[in-house]
């Protein structure tokens, strides 16, 4: 018989060791990342103080959903599936290339290939402008007239929430903000920011448009420009959301 050979354990002295290095070590990157980009730094904070709603994103998506009786929906970017497996509805379809959703793809794969339309999509993908931005165009193109696109973390708190590419710690917006100012400028959507879960952005197709285009002007700006100009967006709470909407 042959005989069990154990392996040998780490001593507990090294174990207590790589249990509190691994996390030190991890803060101490994040901390360097923010250092080696402190060009971009900005003092200057709002405060959306998220935790004042327990409305989100999930809540958003299956009001507007309500509208149609039996409504076709796509995710891009489902990671956890928080929202995918909240979305009460027969007809889904979720992308993302490593979890969660049907569909084991990045969105510009999907993209090419779908020939389906859908009433509601929704975009969490990478949360990095040019990504986002051809997300979008994408999107418009597989939702009529009357359907919606809404888009997560619109609404960054600080410059390092918002700094791309990621070094947040906690909550990374990524520079999604910078659509919205396309999107607002855009004649034939509908187009809202929700105050709620990092910033919720609802934009309705009113007619086939062509998206206006400030990517020269947006490229390159950063957390100040948002801070500086955010208030011209078209920023609502959770409830004249839900007065707007309801039927």
């Amino acid at each position: 018989m042959a005989s069990i050979v154990e392996k040998p354990k780490t001593p507990a002295f090294f174990r207590a060791i790589l249990h509190y290095l691994f996390p030190v070590w991890g803060i101490l990157k994040r901390r360097f990342r923010m250092w080696s980009n402190r060009a971009h730094a900005d003092s200057r904070q709002i405060d959306w103080d998220w935790n004042s709603t327990t409305y989100n994103r999930i809540a958003a998506v299956n009001l507007i959903l309500m509208q149609f009786p039996k409504p076709r929906y796509l995710e891009i970017g489902c990671d956890r599936n928080n929202l995918f497996s909240s979305v009460p509805v027969s007809h889904k379809v979720g992308v993302d290339p490593v979890s969660g959703g049907t569909i084991r793809s990045t969105s510009d794969e999907f993209f090419l290939v779908n020939r389906e339309k859908f009433d509601v999509v929704f975009i969490d993908g990478l949360h990095e402008y040019p990504q986002v931005r051809r997300d979008v165009l994408n999107a418009l193109e597989v939702v009529p007239v009357g359907g919606y696109v809404v888009l997560h973390d619109m609404l960054p708190s600080n410059w390092v929430e918002q700094h791309v590419p990621n070094i947040s710690p906690a909550a990374w917006t990524g520079d999604v903000w910078k659509l919205a100012f396309e999107i607002a400028n855009t004649p034939g959507l509908e187009f809202s920011i929700i105050k709620i879960d990092h910033g919720v952005g609802v934009l309705r197709k009113l007619s086939n448009v062509q998206l206006s285009n400030t990517q020269s002007t947006l490229s390159n700006e950063g957390f100040s420009y948002f801070f500086e100009n955010h208030l011209l967006l078209p920023l609502v709470t959770w409830h004249q959301f839900v007065d707007a909407h309801s039927h």
